[in-house]
């Protein structure tokens, strides 16, 4: 089974502050061009669109040289299922085969969404504590895998 991205094609969103500086990348551009086009046509190479970008600058200037461009693509994805995006779409934006994958590769992010879930549960049903606050409790389930 494949598990990964292969050649198709895919949308990937954009947060709106974004969109000014693709729409000035993409000025006078036909809409089937390459945003990154390589010298003689096609897809930019990784390592061509580091140099033009000056990503070694860059990365340095926030203080992480070690940032790999494939780094971004794992903290989008983070940040998505965070926010409590849904896996299929988070798993069509990065290609996995199924959103089990995804969720194998992320779905630990999924833990603190449990906690505000059970806190808006609590909320509609008016439970409370004396002090207004809902605790937060934990049930061990000493047959889960250690996944540490």
């Amino acid at each position: 089974m494949d598990s990964v991205k292969n050649a198709r094609a895919r949308t990937v969103p954009l947060v709106d502050e974004l969109v000014p500086i693709v729409d000035r990348w993409a000025a006078g551009k036909a809409p089937d061009d390459w945003l990154f086009a390589a010298p003689e046509g096609g897809p930019l190479r990784e390592s061509n669109w580091k140099r033009s970008v000056q990503w070694t600058k860059a990365v340095a200037a926030i203080g992480l040289p070690s940032l790999r461009v494939h780094d971004l693509r794992h903290t989008a994805a983070s940040i998505w299922l965070a926010q409590s995006a849904d896996p299929t779409v988070v798993q069509r934006v990065l290609g996995h085969a199924t959103a089990s994958i995804t969720m194998d590769l992320y779905g630990h992010l999924l833990d603190a969404n449990l906690w505000n879930a059970a806190r808006k549960i609590g909320g509609i049903t008016g439970a409370s504590s004396a002090h207004g606050a809902v605790p937060q409790r934990a049930v061990v389930d000493d047959q889960s895998p250690d996944l540490d």
